[in-house]
């Protein structure tokens, strides 16, 4: 490790010209370590502390800060550096740690709004205001300051990010918390915001049919916002794993799509669905309104075909590859497509003439107890552990990781990261904690996995969650909007096993108002909601969930992964079929292995 010099302070920096670009992306196809060395994009330098630039200029001292999925797509070299916003200006450096709550140590003369002591956070970038523009943009001067129409802008620019030690930022680029948010509320406030943009973008209306593709940070954020803002919406979520499935459950998602499937998205919502003799498949019927916070190809195409005519489709997930799209369905079906950037001003509230700035919108959206953001942290590190972070948030599967954060309470004082020495760092068994508790050891990786293989307990119910590094909280019942009843899932074969199961509830919500599209790999849930039809009767549940035949049902279980086993519900692996899974993994296995697609997907935080 670096000891800070006197009256220095260490910056994380992110440098994207071709010098750390290319080599990293070339070099991080065969080492790893590539991402953490001397010529990769993420550097730890060592400043000398800048005074003040201007006279409205602030200093903030850092609490704590998230890792973004977009942070990961440039950490990790994931992305076309040929698309058009990267042809911009003052791309080449940038600051990561967008997502960040800090405390004002040092105000300018000329400060205003803000005073020593008030806690904050990072709202807006650099903008016409920052820079002193007389005339600023149409952008600017209607309050969209994400959207600032100058390239580049004259003028002093803010040094450091939420990694790094301090910030010094324009006033404006600030929003105060309340006293009565949290820093845990808090270093969520931006991302809460870029989905409370996007519902606002096009709020569901009445019983709308929604989907929200993605169960990362910002899926798990629209879900609670769409929750809260349309509660007579029915709500459906695309989620990739397992602990993800579950966060959707409690969080009050009405049916959760284990994988994308075209068939069950007709089922569920009683569309048609047509295949060509090329493949291409389409639905006449289908979403009111689709939130994607994916947004690469895949779900982009899939958005448009799973949207009834007329319909929504909001794009929210950043994606830096270039797309290839059939786009046919926005001109056939009349399709809106929007898009949607961080944050801005909306009206508030809903149908009024009042315009506030979205972040006044999502805090009082956490004041009122509408969504609750802190509970999606699942993790914690000290910035100097921050390649275990970013492990962490890069693999989530493995990691049950939602959101990540760094906490400076646990940093030493005066301490660097030594990216240099982190990069020629190689274990034999690759480590990482099982608990970010800094008073925890580094558990071995075959250790570590033994968790999540381990047998559950007995009494395991559907939707139980595994042992994960900081366990998921449950969100008070009694906080959350009472669910809606109809449920349409089309006509249901006792004797069918691909159907959406189906049961009463009660009028409270709880997560049994849940309902998992079974697909092969997923034991079949005799957990849902109240259905619409009412021929469904409790006789055919029960007929339908002794359809199987025991001899299908153990081939399907014999299918499972060893971590799907640990969430199936009729069978769990042995504690001798985990030994043996143990025993078969080779030494590349060991080494941590980056899931690439996820980087690319859910950018969402």
């Amino acid at each position: 490790m670096l000891k800070a010099r006197e009256g220095a302070m260490w910056t994380s920096t992110l440098e994207l010209n071709p010098s750390h670009v290319i080599p990293t992306k070339l070099l991080g196809l065969i080492w790893r370590g590539a991402y953490f060395s001397s010529f990769a994009p993420l550097q730890v330098q060592n400043l000398p502390r800048q005074p003040l630039p201007a006279s409205n200029w602030v200093r903030v001292r850092n609490s704590l800060a998230g890792i973004c999925g977009s942070d990961l797509q440039l950490i990790f070299v994931d992305g076309d550096y040929s698309v058009a916003p990267v042809a911009l200006p003052n791309h080449n450096r940038s600051y990561p740690g967008h997502e960040v709550v800090g405390e004002v140590i040092e105000v300018g003369d000329d400060v205003r709004h803000l005073h020593v002591g008030d806690r904050v956070v990072l709202q807006y970038g650099p903008n016409c205001i920052t820079a002193g523009v007389q005339e600023p943009c149409r952008s600017c001067a209607s309050g969209h300051y994400d959207l600032c129409e100058y390239g580049e802008l004259p003028g002093p620019q803010p040094i450091g990010g939420g990694w790094s030690e301090e910030m010094l930022l324009h006033e404006q680029q600030l929003f105060r918390l309340p006293t009565d948010i949290n820093d845990m509320q808090g270093v969520l406030l931006e991302p809460s915001a870029v989905a409370v943009h996007a519902v606002l973008r096009h709020v569901p209306q009445g019983q709308d049919r929604v989907l929200i593709i993605g169960a990362g940070t910002i899926g798990l954020l629209i879900l609670q916002v769409v929750r809260a803002l349309a509660p007579d919406a029915e709500v459906s979520v695309m989620a990739r794993h397992a602990f993800q499935i579950e966060q959707a459950a409690r969080l009050g998602a009405h049916i959760i799509y284990p994988k994308d499937s075209y068939r069950e998205v007709q089922r569920a919502t009683g569309a048609k669905l047509y295949r060509g003799m090329w493949g291409n498949k389409m639905l006449l019927g289908g979403y009111d309104v689709i939130y994607d916070s994916v947004g690469n190809t895949q779900t982009t195409h899939d958005s448009l075909r799973w949207a009834r005519a007329g319909s929504t489709v909001v794009m929210v997930g950043l994606n830096l590859h270039r797309m290839q799209l059939d786009l046919t369905p926005i001109w056939y079906q009349e399709i809106n497509l929007i898009g949607t950037m961080g944050h801005s001003i909306e009206t508030w509230p809903i149908d009024s003439s009042e315009r506030k700035s979205t972040f006044e919108v999502t805090t009082a959206l956490i004041q009122n107890k509408k969504i609750f953001p802190d509970k999606l942290i699942t993790h914690s590190f000290p910035l100097n552990s921050y390649r275990d972070a970013l492990m962490t948030a890069a693999d989530k599967d493995r990691n049950h990781a939602i959101k990540v954060v760094f906490d400076y309470s646990k940093q030493p004082p005066s301490v660097v990261p030594n990216v240099r020495a982190a990069g020629r760092q190689r274990q034999r068994a690759t480590t990482i904690p099982v608990d970010s508790r800094p008073s925890q050891p580094l558990v071995p990786r075959r250790e570590e996995e033994a968790l999540y293989r381990e047998p559950a307990v007995a009494n395991m119910t559907p939707y139980e969650v595994m042992p994960t590094e900081v366990p998921i909280q449950d969100i008070p019942t009694a906080d959350m909007p009472t669910a809606p009843t109809r449920v349409p899932v089309g006509e249901v074969d006792a004797g069918a096993t691909d159907r959406v199961p189906v049961i009463d509830t009660s009028e409270e919500y709880d997560e049994s108002d849940t309902i998992v599209v079974s697909i092969p790999k997923y034991a079949h849930s005799t957990r849902g909601t109240q259905s619409s039809d009412p021929t469904i009767t409790r006789q055919e549940d029960k007929a339908f969930d002794s359809a199987a035949p025991p001899a299908e049902t153990e081939v399907a279980q014999e299918q499972l992964t060893p971590q799907e086993e640990s969430f199936a519900f009729d069978n769990v692996a042995s504690p001798a079929e985990t030994e043996v899974a143990q025993e078969q993994l080779t030494p590349q296995e060991e080494d941590i292995v980056f899931d690439y697609d996820s980087l690319a997907a859910e950018t969402e935080d």
